[in-house]
């Protein structure tokens, strides 16, 4: 079970634990995700597992220490390398650093059992260039917002303790057990609460800076998120021009939440070439903010097999985008703000290309789906209503009797319970415990 750290206010990441994993190893620990998601605290928390370690954190945005380090990497590494057992380099946005993946790779077989490096970024192209150079010299971990697991640790340890142990019953349903059982139940302890407080978590996000905010400064940090990334990131990537219009993309882009991505509305609306639209989603993809959701389509006749999905890695940037802050029941945009907040959950979960959709072309849809290796297929409907008793609904039942999965799910507000549907094992599960 996870607790806070008090006395340091650092909330402990899903990810940290595996990341230890990997210090005493050769292999570089690469980090990489949006920016403001922790990643610097991250390394911070590593250094602090290193007691009495020879350590460096060097950190790229600052253009004294990246001058620095370019004029001659091997130099700089040679010169705070310690006498005796090994160096740690904390190497904060590394993408900054010109040809990073071959200066890596350089350094790693150079100093290979003297040096141990650990570098972030927050740029998936700039880490896709550097996997490409260090095959079976790295390790890869993705730092996304909070999830809600960990936005419960950091705003109520008491409730994340009552999410932990509801939570496992997601974790044995997945495992596929032979027999599972759960208790019916429409109304439980503390369901208000949890529910305030998801809905919190899709309003203003799991940035760690907005989590833990005061409540009149959340939307103030968000905005100035949205500005800071266009500013450093775009301009950068775009170097000259376009920052308003890429911003106008982002705002129709957040308008479409989790529906099928028009490509040709978003050229005419923004008043931009295909090309551009492209392009620009394409780098809202390279930088973290968007995810795009490919549909699974096994009878392409009749199912939807190119159009995307899209969503957005963090709720309160979305909601930034589009200046709505209004609680959820207010909101016409309440069933994708939903989904989105499922998507992230999973995508904390699973590989991303183990994510998909089912749609047909006459309108019947599976919000999620993960397919496995050997293509099986675990589908996934998101209803965010009460419920009095268990419900299919028409689109659901519809794959069920085509594709007959073992289990599925329904994430609704309130009801824990299993049943039977021809030969698939239907939960209910509220849709905090994902």
């Amino acid at each position: 079970m996870m607790s806070r750290n008090s006395n340091t206010g650092f909330v402990p990441r899903v990810i940290f634990p595996e990341i230890l994993k990997w210090l005493p190893e050769k292999e570089i620990i690469v980090i990489s995700g949006a920016r403001q998601t922790g990643k610097t605290t991250l390394l911070h928390k590593l250094q602090e597992q290193l007691p009495g370690r020879d350590v460096i954190y060097v950190n790229f945005e600052r253009p004294s220490q990246l001058e620095n380090f370019i004029l001659s990497p091997l130099d700089f590494v040679s010169l705070h390398l310690s006498e005796s057992g090994i160096t740690y380099f904390l190497f904060d946005e590394f993408q900054h650093v010109p040809n990073a993946g071959k200066i890596l790779k350089l350094l790693y077989d150079e100093f290979a059992g003297r040096a141990k490096f650990v570098i972030t970024g927050s740029s998936s192209l700039a880490i896709r260039e550097i996997a490409g150079f260090l095959v079976g010299r790295a390790v890869f971990f993705n730092l996304y917002p909070f999830s809600f697991g960990e936005y419960l640790l950091a705003k109520q340890e008491t409730l994340h303790r009552l999410w932990e142990e509801k939570r496992a019953i997601w974790d044995a349903f997945l495992s596929d057990k032979t027999r599972f059982q759960v208790e019916e139940q429409a109304d439980w302890v503390f369901r208000g609460e949890m529910e305030r407080r998801f809905e919190e978590y899709l309003i203003y996000g799991g940035y760690p800076a907005v989590v833990l905010s005061r409540p009149e400064l959340k939307t103030k940090r968000l905005d100035a998120l949205v500005d800071t990334y266009v500013e450093k990131d775009v301009v950068q990537f775009l170097r000259a021009g376009y920052a308003l219009e890429f911003k106008q993309l982002a705002r129709l882009l957040a308008l479409q939440l989790g529906n099928l991505v028009n490509f040709s509305s978003l050229q005419n609306d923004a008043n931009l070439s295909y090309r551009e639209v492209r392009r620009f989603v394409g780098l809202l993809e390279t930088t973290f903010v968007i995810k795009l959701l490919k549909p699974y389509a096994a009878n392409p006749t009749s199912e939807i097999k190119k159009s995307p999905k899209v969503y957005f890695v963090d709720a309160g940037l979305r909601n930034s985008l589009v200046a709505d802050f209004r609680p959820l029941m207010m909101r016409p945009d309440r069933g994708g703000v939903v989904e989105n907040g499922v998507f992230l959950q999973l995508l904390l979960q699973f590989k991303e290309e183990s994510l998909r959709f089912w749609r047909k072309k006459l309108g019947a849809e599976v919000d999620f789906l993960l397919v496995s290796p050997r293509q099986q297929l675990f589908p996934i409907e998101v209803k965010y209503q009460l419920m009095k008793r268990p419900a299919i609904s028409p689109s659901f039942a519809s794959f069920l009797k085509t594709y007959h999965p073992r289990r599925g799910v329904v994430l609704n507000r309130n009801l824990f319970a299993i049943s039977r549907f021809v030969e698939t094992d239907v939960l209910f599960l509220p849709v905090f415990f994902v």
